[in-house]
């Protein structure tokens, strides 16, 4: 799988937003707790000791995402059914309600009380952390499923460790600083509205992910509206008619502002994009020997209708006018994969030793696949660019 720095710095980025929510923002008290609030004499000390903390929380999230990475094949193939994708669904709508305060999801507090009361060493911190991994658990677990699903479709061990390391350094970084640093902890900003607003927020986005798998389920057609719909109803509601927080004359601006760009964002994802794509046939093995007869070189795809990536691929890359004109030159196949033991699947995936979803290859004209050009994963349409750069100058 392709890990592009700007994706990097974005799964680095949502794990230090997950800090804000309300059900982890008073872990800040436990480190509190553990690290005092009058500090080190010795600022290295001080650092080492928050650094193993730290350590905890990165192993636990780490270890998460391998063996996520090494059961993705198995994953995979569940997601073909359309009950589990209503399941899943299912689950992130629930979850998603207990973001809007219908109910509360809390760690155990004899567990609490463990870590509060723990000042051991070295090893009692990284132990610590992960706990506080855990107990995070209520408000970032719907998130680590959903990254989850895309980590398992990979199969990529190396991909699937890395995006759950970097997420766990953005959310173990505050903890890195406040553990240092222990008497900025006493200057904290106390909880309200403005936390309550953002739980909120984060309930959106898992509605939204409950309507993509919803989709998936039923009717995969209606995946390109579900992204812009809940920009645009997340803006709506969160900016206009939820009234937390209204009397405060600051904050009601700054929620109407956002409400405001979501629209305008949602509006853009939806009437902004190009409509055309690059035009696919379905795969066939005589259509490869036909395009060896002809000295063309081919193109394929292969995708599955539960494959998170394989949509983004149509959305943003599939309708670039340039891949669009670079690509026509080309034998353009595509094999539906999201049932991987049928005939018509089965043929190509055992071919070309597919691992996993989405995967793009390239065949010279001579029918033979151009080396170090597989793409596996959603790229953007300059890295796609890139690579057929390669296959046109191999």
């Amino acid at each position: 799988m392709e890990l592009s720095p700007l994706t990097l710095i974005s799964v680095f980025a949502g794990g230090f937003a997950l800090n804000l929510t309300p059900c982890v923002y008073p872990m800040m008290s436990v480190t509190a707790a553990l690290f005092g609030t009058k500090g080190e004499k010795r600022l290295s000390h001080s650092f080492a000791r928050a650094l193993f903390y730290v350590a905890g929380i990165v192993v636990m999230y780490s270890s998460l995402g391998l063996f996520a990475a090494l059961t993705g094949g198995f994953f995979g193939a569940v997601l073909q059914n359309p009950l589990v994708l209503f399941a899943v669904s299912a689950v992130m709508f629930f979850m998603a309600l207990s973001m809007f305060g219908l109910y509360d999801l809390n760690a155990p507090s004899f567990l609490l009380g463990w870590v509060g009361g723990r000042r051991a060493g070295f090893i009692g911190l990284f132990v610590s952390g992960l706990f506080v991994a855990l107990f995070a658990a209520p408000c970032v677990g719907p998130f680590i499923v959903a990254l989850l699903a895309k980590v398992a479709q990979s199969g990529d061990p190396v991909y699937g460790f890395i995006q759950f390391f970097v997420l766990a350094l953005g959310f173990g970084f505050p903890y890195l600083v406040f553990g240092t640093f222990s008497g900025l902890l006493a200057k904290l900003p106390k909880a309200g509205d403005w936390l309550i607003w953002v739980k909120r927020v984060f309930g959106v986005v898992l509605l939204g992910f409950s309507a993509f798998y919803l989709a998936l389920s039923i009717y995969p057609g209606v995946f390109p509206y579900v992204v812009p719909a809940t920009f645009v109803a997340g803006g709506i509601y969160l900016g206009f008619i939820d009234r937390l927080g209204d009397k405060t004359a600051w904050f009601a601006n700054a929620k109407r502002i956002a409400g405001i760009l979501a629209v305008l964002i949602g509006a853009f994802l939806l009437f902004g994009k190009p409509k055309a794509g690059v035009v696919w046939e379905p795969y066939a093995p005589q259509k490869i020997t036909f395009a060896r007869e002809s000295g063309k070189p081919v193109v394929i795809d292969f995708y599955a209708d539960w494959c998170l990536p394989c949509h983004e691929l149509e959305q943003y890359t599939y309708t670039d006018p340039e891949v669009i004109q670079t690509l026509e030159s080309f034998v353009r196949l595509k094999v539906d994969a999201t049932n991987p033991d049928t005939s018509e699947a089965l043929e190509p995936i055992e071919r070309f030793e597919i691992l996993g979803v989405p995967t793009i290859l390239f065949l010279d004209p001579d029918g033979k696949e151009v080396p170090r050009t597989r793409i596996t994963g959603f790229v953007p349409p300059r890295e796609f660019l890139k690579r057929i750069e390669q296959v046109q100058g191999n």
